[in-house]
């Protein structure tokens, strides 16, 4: 047998002036297998408790130096950490008085004299047992709280990463402003534009299902797909074809991930259209510059991954120079608010039309409006927001 494997057997500090009751305690206790350590007053007790970190603590109230009461309450205050020190009150005082002190200073449980071996014996079994389910309890919240800060840590990098493929803001020939905060749980947004000839620019935005570095992966394998123009079969001038091999390529798993939803838009410079494609996504708005209105460019193909067969759709938008548009995930609007309603898309079309005939429209203006909404700092999904000026 490996004798080194055997449970320590637990370390009582006895603290009690009376030598008769320290000596009836050594019997006891030794007898139930315990370590012991005697000392006679509160004094001691502490300078004990400091050396020898005991298990538990056997506490007379009235003894010279410094009482209990006193020596209980000191325990408390110079612990070193957030566990409660279990400590046995005994007493000869029966009042209701004294036991309402003997708790009041920090005492888990109370046993008068004359001493009973057997209910002693429960007692510290008790208070030892839940001692031990409380020191357990704390050690599982460090190890989460641990684990819960590396995860922290490993969104934030993905995070980062993710920061780091958007494109730049667009200046010259067409304006795009953008606005990208992650929330706490990393979602799978991801938007790119980039031309595809000096007359025709691809602008989309994707949202993958879920949250974490999973979502985040997807989001990123996709924009390197796209920007790469590595779909077969894809003429990327007709969003309706990528949209239909993005589908091919990406097909949802058995338990229901990694299907995504996407506005995927061709701005022509030349015939001055736009012709769109969306999966499942909010529809874009389109503000005319011209005839002051407002369009939903938006097509009731389901999101990618969902069949593996269907035939995608897309839609053609003339466009003059000023025009507006805004595309953006859900996550811009679905936005829970202190009385527990979402914020939701008309809100977000009416701040929009706010900005758009203001001298103010600034997207941080949008996306700050947005924030004050939320009952929480960091929002719940990943906030992203283009305006594409024409």
């Amino acid at each position: 047998m490996n004798h080194n494997s055997a449970p320590k057997s637990p370390l009582v500090l006895v603290a009690d002036d009376d030598q008769s009751t320290r000596i009836l305690l050594r019997l006891i206790l030794r007898k139930e297998g315990y370590q012991i350590i005697e000392v006679e007053n509160g004094q001691e007790c502490l300078a004990a408790w400091q050396k020898h970190q005991p298990d538990m603590i056997l506490l007379d109230a009235m003894m010279p130096v410094m009482d209990g009461f006193s020596c209980c309450q000191q325990l408390h205050q110079m612990k070193e950490n957030e566990l409660s020190i279990p400590i046995l009150m005994i007493t000869g005082l029966n009042d209701k008085k004294s036991v309402d002190r003997a708790f009041a200073v920090g005492a888990t449980d109370y046993i008068t004299k004359p001493i009973h071996p057997p209910v002693l014996c429960q007692r510290l079994k008790r208070i030892l047992k839940a001692a031990k389910a409380e020191a357990a309890l704390k050690a599982s919240e460090a190890k989460l709280l641990q684990q819960n800060l590396r995860l922290q840590s490993e969104l934030n990098q993905a995070s980062d990463y993710v920061r780091s493929l958007l494109p730049p803001p667009l200046t010259k020939k067409i304006k795009i402003e953008q606005q990208f905060a992650p929330s706490a749980q990393l979602g799978g947004d991801i938007f790119d534009y980039y031309w595809l000839d000096p007359n025709h620019l691809v602008v989309y935005l994707l949202d993958v299902a879920g949250h974490g570095v999973k979502s985040a992966l997807l989001s990123i394998s996709v924009l390197n797909i796209l920007r790469s123009q590595s779909l077969y079969n894809t003429d990327f001038y007709e969003p309706w074809t990528v949209l239909t091999e993005l589908n091919r390529v990406f097909q949802m798993n058995e338990t229901g991930d990694n299907y995504f939803t996407i506005w995927y838009g061709v701005i022509n410079l030349t015939d001055r259209e736009l012709v769109y494609a969306t999966a499942g996504h909010p529809p874009g708005i389109f503000f005319s510059q011209e005839c002051q209105t407002i369009q939903y460019l938006d097509n009731d193909n389901i999101p990618i991954g969902m069949l593996e067969e269907y035939d995608f759709e897309q839609g053609i938008c003339s466009i003059t120079s000023g025009d507006s548009l805004y595309i953006f995930s859900d996550g811009v609007y679905e936005v829970s608010q202190s009385n527990g309603k979402l914020w939701g898309f008309d809100n977000l079309v009416k701040l929009i039309k706010k900005y758009q005939y203001s001298d103010n429209l600034s997207l941080e203006n949008i996306r700050q409006h947005i924030q004050n909404q939320h009952q929480e700092q960091v929002l719940d999904d990943d906030f992203s927001l283009l305006n594409i000026v024409l």
